[in-house]
């Protein structure tokens, strides 16, 4: 396993972000607010799945890191909630 960093850029809100590797996952978030970076353990030959729930003022920027590298960026919406799923 390699460690990799995990990492959020918005402005307001609050954030939680779940890395899940298999179908059973433990539920434990890997990275909740107020920290924007957090260390994981991922093996590079694996596929990983990525749910997040962000809430924070509409119109509110966010993007989510994975070591540097842009994996996802979005807007708050009218609700004031942002959730979603992504492959990592």
């Amino acid at each position: 396993m390699i460690e990799k960093t995990l990492s959020i850029e918005i402005a307001h809100g609050r954030w939680m972000l779940d890395v899940i590797a298999e179908h059973d996952d433990d539920g434990v978030f890997d990275l909740v607010y107020p920290n924007k970076d957090a260390v994981i353990k991922v093996n590079e030959d694996h596929m990983y799945g990525l749910e997040y729930n962000i809430s924070a003022p509409e119109g509110t920027d966010f993007k989510i890191f994975l070591d540097g590298e842009l994996i996802l960026d979005g807007k708050v919406d009218k609700t004031g909630i942002s959730r979603g799923s992504s492959i990592i």
